[in-house]
């Protein structure tokens, strides 16, 4: 395999809420792992105008002390995590737009990764992601780490990568997720578990019916075969280049859960999967699988916009002003 790109920059948006820091383990283990800069970053929502008969001095004092509130929030989030990070942990109050801030930030930082909760302030008992983080995974040029919080207050559990799943439909665009998984695998020594699921091919006998009367068995054998020999290829690339590999192909008519259901068997800390892989990258959507990953697992869920990945550069990173002395 080819070497892949260096973690040395992770991003770490928050709120203010705990929900919203949870992530912060994950992203400080990894840190660790790969000597990474990890960087916090708050977008301040500016209260509106509107909400005030004359716009003036109340508005101009309640907008700077909710400023300054952000401000002393990060600082002494900051305070509390330095002596795990040292001077590799910076933060940044922003402004602007929450999801499209952060994946402005996210590149001008030259952020290698992102982590994060699917909700914060919203709180996680809506039936879909948190709208920063769906926008985030839709938008953003780089992995993204996201993980489902603990409601009810309950510490986090340290992410174990011992395990790394990772769900491929046989096209390069999926296999672009294997450059992040690479990169903390070799930190963690994990192994990687590649999947592929193959649905069973249906038989229809009477061609005036409009539903399937059987499934062609032999046929669904010889795709998973396929499916079976492209998997071992891969988990062969990934052996020659030092990390431990293997995989299956599974038969299943519901994907999504035919991965879960192995993922948990198999005890895996990470899942992994490109957001889009066959169909194509022009949706404005997640692939239906990977959205369905993120949604449903309780383990953290690794996505990448395959068609991004190619174009990153890996050279030189742009400098940014940021908070990054102790205080």
């Amino acid at each position: 395999m080819p070497d892949t790109t260096p973690i040395r920059s992770i991003l770490v948006p928050v709120d203010g809420s705990r929900l919203a820091e949870q992530a912060i383990p994950t992203a400080i283990a990894i840190a660790q792992r790969t000597g990474a800069t990890l960087r916090l970053a708050l977008v301040h929502r500016e209260l509106h105008p509107l909400l005030f008969v004359e716009p003036g001095e109340i508005y101009t004092r309640t907008r700077l002390a909710l400023e300054k509130a952000d401000q002393d929030y990060l600082s002494e989030l900051v305070q509390t995590l330095r002596p795990q990070l040292g001077k590799a942990l910076t933060f940044a109050l922003l402004q602007g737009p929450v999801a499209p801030t952060l994946t402005k930030y996210a590149k001008d930082i030259g952020a290698d990764l992102v982590v994060m909760t699917t909700h914060g302030r919203g709180g996680v008992r809506r039936a879909w992601l948190g709208s920063v983080a769906d926008e985030l995974v839709r938008t953003l040029e780089l992995p993204l780490i996201i993980l489902r919080p603990e409601e009810k207050g309950t510490s986090p559990q340290p992410i174990d990568l011992a395990k790394i799943g990772v769900s491929l439909d046989g096209s390069p665009l999926a296999e672009a997720v294997l450059d992040p998984v690479l990169a903390l695998a070799r930190f963690w020594d994990s192994e990687v578990l590649l999947v592929q699921v193959v649905r069973p091919i249906l038989l229809t006998s009477d061609p005036q019916l409009l539903f399937p009367t059987g499934y062609a068995d032999q046929e669904t054998r010889i795709r998973q075969s396929t499916a079976q020999n492209y998997i071992e290829e891969v988990a062969d690339r990934l052996r020659a280049g030092g990390v431990k590999a293997g995989g299956v192909a599974l038969l299943g008519d519901a994907v999504t859960d035919t991965l879960l259901d192995f993922f948990q068997s198999e005890r895996v800390g990470l899942v992994a999967i490109s957001t889009h892989g066959r169909g194509g990258a022009r949706r404005l959507v997640l692939g239906s699988v990977a959205d369905k990953l993120v949604r449903a697992a309780e383990m953290p869920v690794l996505v990448l916009r395959p068609h991004t990945a190619a174009r990153r550069l890996r050279t030189s990173r742009p400098t940014t002003l940021e908070h990054s002395s102790s205080k």
